[in-house]
């Protein structure tokens, strides 16, 4: 908002509820996360310790790595479903090159990977398929081919040099997916938020019509959205093979689009197409996790986390429909 702006409103009446509301809407998942460490650090029990950080960052960055690349996909009004797949199929060809001892096959995963993403982009952008029906066909071709490719078993490999360097700490203190996170954080927040990219993106899902007449290449803006989100899926399904040195393509990423897609909405991302809020996501991303490693340390059975959850994603979009009308 410029001076000129500010000052219409200002003498409207509506500047301090007009930037109050900007504000929460940007940093409503921030000040949730703040709140519940706050709130855990004082009544949850061992959990202002160093390990409990740690193990917070391992298991919530597979999740904010998706939530990256899906941020983009809603930002513009679509929606992808086949992430989770994505992550059994490119660790199952990964896991399979490794276990003949190659590592020619990482990189022919990540081909494949990505090529289903640039369908997706396609179907969606030029074929005008609903992206939920489309994505859901990927979904199901892609599990369905991680669990031919493999036998329909879980597929182990042996290589030591590479399990040690992803769970040895760097520093001795700080994990690896910490520094994987935070430069695909910061990767993507200039993106979004420094490069026309990212002003096409919020332009389209603003408006699609006014987009494309304004002469924004729409096509191509999507289908580029949808790969660079199954970059992102193939990445956090690299990080959960090696972690564990195997891979069972009928379990790696299940449900794993409904933890992205929630910790987007609740970063503020509007649902139906706007401003891709990045760090949102990732503050998202962590208080879902952050929900869970609470009920755990607190003998909270696993249900009620999932209801808090819940009721988390029912309040983030109740704001998001306050805040449009």
């Amino acid at each position: 908002m410029d001076r000129t702006e500010a000052a219409v409103l200002s003498e409207r009446g509506l500047a301090p509820r007009h930037v109050r509301g900007a504000f929460l809407t940007k940093y409503a998942a921030a000040l949730a996360l703040l709140a519940f460490v706050v709130f855990n650090c004082l009544f949850t029990p061992n959990f202002v310790a160093w390990e409990t950080f740690s193990n917070i960052f391992t298991q919530t960055t597979k999740v904010a790595l998706v939530g990256l690349g899906l941020t983009l996909v809603i930002a513009t009004g679509g929606i992808d479903i086949s992430v989770g797949s994505a992550m059994g199929l490119g660790a199952t060809i990964a896991a399979l090159s490794l276990m003949s001892g190659s590592y020619a096959g990482i990189a022919l995963s990540f081909v494949v990977v990505v090529a289903f993403g640039l369908l997706a982009g396609i179907l969606s952008s030029r074929f005008s398929i609903l992206p939920l029906v489309s994505t859901l066909a990927l979904m199901y071709i892609m599990r369905g081919l991680g669990r031919g490719i493999s036998g329909r078993g879980t597929v182990t490999y042996n290589n030591p040099e590479l399990t040690n360097f992803f769970i040895t700490p760097i520093a001795g203190r700080f994990p690896v997916q910490f520094f994987i996170l935070l430069i695909a954080v910061v990767v993507m927040y200039l993106l979004v938020n420094q490069m026309k990219f990212g002003f096409d993106v919020e332009a389209y899902g603003n408006n699609p019509v006014a987009a494309r007449i304004s002469g924004i290449n729409t096509r191509r803006l999507t289908t580029i959205c949808y790969v660079i989100s199954a970059m992102f899926a193939w990445v956090a399904g690299i990080l959960v093979m090696v972690m564990v040195s195997s891979t069972d393509p009928a379990r790696v990423g299940v449900d794993m689009e409904l933890d992205a897609i929630a910790a987007t909405v609740i970063g503020g991302t509007p649902i139906t197409g706007g401003y891709p809020n990045i760090l949102g996501t990732v503050c998202g991303a962590f208080l879902l996790q952050l929900i869970i490693m609470m009920a755990n340390m607190n003998n909270i059975p696993y249900a009620y986390s999932l209801m808090i959850k819940a009721g988390i994603i029912l309040a983030a979009l109740v704001f998001h429909n306050l805040r449009k009308q």
